[in-house]
């Protein structure tokens, strides 16, 4: 038995985008215990590059308690594909608008925060106001030279988990070396 039975499951927390539940667990020993869960909402997050950078935002994180750079990214709605919701985030957050997009798939997080990342990648870019609601109105963007993120990323300013894994992912599949 590779895999840990769920014996109950016991909703603790809920609101518009996560919950948080309690399960008890018989592991493959047989010894049980109990195991938590944060569920977030599936989300889009964009890797839009041109003329040797690309697009990331900062905003401050209450949960840090600082400002982070991080990708453009934001929940897919009720009804929206992952690509729908792409293109809003993107246009909301930084006022990019891309001509050619390609899917890479979904990159999740680490457990036991279970949130799904639609990664998307975004060329031929062109520029417009950003249109941000209340919650991003500290929000700032800015296109990074790949040798300023690179050394941003080696020097510890930019630690966010998701971005560093999608951009990974994104340059490897553009071919692009940093």
């Amino acid at each position: 038995m590779d895999k840990w039975k769920i014996t109950k499951r016991r909703q603790v927390y809920k609101n518009p985008w996560i919950t948080v539940r309690e399960d008890s667990v018989r592991r493959p020993d047989g010894s049980t215990g109990l195991y938590g869960v944060v569920e977030a909402n599936d989300a889009a997050s964009i890797v839009a590059i041109q003329d040797n950078g690309l697009c990331l935002v900062q905003q401050y994180r209450p949960s840090w308690g600082k400002r982070v750079w991080e990708l453009p990214c934001g929940g897919i709605h009720k009804g929206e594909t992952g690509l729908q919701a792409a293109k809003r985030e993107l246009l909301e957050e930084s006022g990019i608008i891309a001509k050619k997009w390609k899917r890479l798939g979904i990159i999740e997080s680490n457990d036991p925060v279970v949130n799904r990342f639609h990664l998307f990648l975004a060329r031929e870019l062109s520029f417009a106001p950003a249109r941000r609601d209340d919650s991003e109105a500290d929000m700032k963007s800015k296109m990074w030279k790949y040798s300023d993120y690179k050394k941003a990323l080696l020097g510890g300013a930019i630690r966010d988990d998701m971005t560093i894994a999608c951009v990974c992912k994104a340059l490897l599949a553009a071919g692009v070396k940093p």
